[in-house]
């Protein structure tokens, strides 16, 4: 009697033990089937998924296009910076040129430095390229910008060339106190030009910084999509590994240890 008790114990034990297992594997079902699409929409799933990738790829050439301009429009912020402490620097000196009591010696001594500014002015619009494109010397003219994937969604931009002629600074001089003075005026001209292309530059990349998160969360979005779409045969591979998982415990586990028959316990796996 001792002995058939124990077995009976034990036989209960295995019966609730594959009941738990038989539950864990319903649970693990339904949460894989609530996270994917129906396994009969596979079709029509794939079909999606292959228009949705075509969507993928334009918003990732956007992106491309769009952080492009970015890095253009990044380099135009350095040498523009570069040229107004120059255009500060030159009217300063214009300002002490101003001055009637100068000696010659000083006068020229200014006129030097002027000069020496001038050309840095255009060194720097020379060497200020992004991808080979002089981006302060005129030549980003009407450039279209592609920020969205589909047709029409482009922005344009353009920036003045900076350079000393086109500033009105190519005749500028401070040999004497009249030149000093008419060139204060083309000093201030200049100096609001390029003010006004820095704010324009800062304008056009806070726009173009806009858009790259825009295209970004959009991207992140429709591939989190594609993937749901495409887990749907995974979602069915992991499904019945998890039947065959609980089938090896419960006869590994739990028949070497009880006196439940097969036949009870294929049952209750269903």
């Amino acid at each position: 009697m001792k002995a058939v008790r124990i077995n009976n114990n034990v036989g209960m034990w295995a019966i609730r033990y594959l009941q738990t297992l038989q539950r864990t594997g319903q649970e693990q079902a339904q949460a894989l089937a609530q996270a994917t699409i129906p396994l009969t929409q596979n079709v029509s799933a794939m079909a999606i998924a292959e228009r949705m990738r075509a969507q993928i790829s334009g918003y990732r050439e956007a992106m491309q296009s769009t952080y492009y301009a970015i890095g253009m429009m990044n380099v135009a912020e350095g040498g523009l910076r570069s040229i107004s402490n120059n255009l500060q620097r030159m009217r300063e000196l214009a300002v002490a040129a101003s001055n009637a009591t100068l000696t010659e010696a000083e006068r020229q001594a200014l006129q030097q430095e002027f000069t020496r500014l001038a050309e840095g002015i255009n060194r720097t619009v020379e060497q200020t390229r992004y991808n080979n494109i002089r981006v302060l010397g005129g030549e980003v003219r009407d450039l279209r910008v592609q920020i969205g994937p589909n047709e029409g969604q482009q922005m344009r931009v353009s920036l003045p060339s900076v350079d000393v002629r086109n500033l009105g600074l190519e005749n500028a001089n401070l040999n004497s106190v009249e030149n000093a003075q008419n060139t204060l005026k083309a000093l201030d001209r200049a100096i609001e030009t390029v003010s006004n292309t820095r704010s324009y530059v800062g304008a056009t990349t806070n726009r173009l910084a806009s858009a790259a998160r825009e295209l970004s969360n959009t991207m992140l979005n429709l591939t989190s999509s594609v993937s749901t779409l495409v887990d749907t045969d995974m979602a069915r591979s992991v499904m019945d590994w998890v039947r065959t998982q609980l089938m090896t415990r419960a006869t590994a586990g739990v028949l070497s240890q009880s006196n439940v028959s097969n036949w009870n316990a294929l049952r209750l796996l269903g």
